[in-house]
């Protein structure tokens, strides 16, 4: 069965992932995140990982981060915010995932890490990151940590697995605790 969203027609089957937004304080006091941008298609992103049975949420974005973005750090135990993306699938089709994202305080990068030669990585203020990503989701992600917002959920047309029923002011798809939550371990 097939779904309206955004005026994109994909699959009701909804993914879940889980992704690592890795942050560090600039020597200026400047909440500094770091995007990644494969070098096939030129979108930046964040490192993001499809839940597996075997492991946590917090296990797949620290994995993600270490595998995608060569970095190293600890993952704050709850999450920052979550978000809708669109993916587009083998034949032309989409499917919704449910982006949970969680800040990940990093204590190193590496040189060389599995998938170098696939991404660019780049350190940018928040409000940088804001401009630069396309995902609609992620991007409103963003300016809700700038701007210190409310949290707002995820709502999506009636009658989908993740639609929420809310009085909140909503904000796009994203919600989050706004920056408070990026304090170090």
């Amino acid at each position: 069965m097939m779904q309206l969203i955004g005026g994109t027609v994909v699959a009701d089957d909804i993914l879940k992932e889980h992704a690592a937004l890795p942050w560090r304080m600039s020597g200026d006091g400047t909440l500094e995140v770091l995007l990644l941008r494969p070098r096939r298609d030129g979108s930046w992103r964040i490192p993001a990982a499809r839940c597996s049975g075997t492991r946590t949420g917090i296990q797949s974005a620290d994995r993600a981060a270490f595998h995608d973005a060569g970095v190293t750090g600890r993952v704050g135990p709850e999450p920052i915010g979550r978000y809708v993306a669109l993916r587009h699938t083998a034949g032309d089709s989409c499917k919704a995932v449910e982006v949970t994202v969680h800040g990940l305080h990093v204590w190193g990068s590496l040189v060389s890490w599995p998938n170098d030669v696939k991404v660019t990585r780049r350190w940018m203020p928040a409000a940088e990151a804001a401009v630069a990503v396309e995902d609609p989701g992620l991007r409103d992600l963003f300016r809700s940590l700038v701007s210190g917002a409310t949290p707002v959920r995820p709502v999506l047309p009636t009658g989908s697995p993740l639609f929420v029923a809310t009085t909140e002011r909503v904000s796009g798809l994203a919600w989050s605790a706004g920056a408070d939550r990026f304090a170090p371990c």
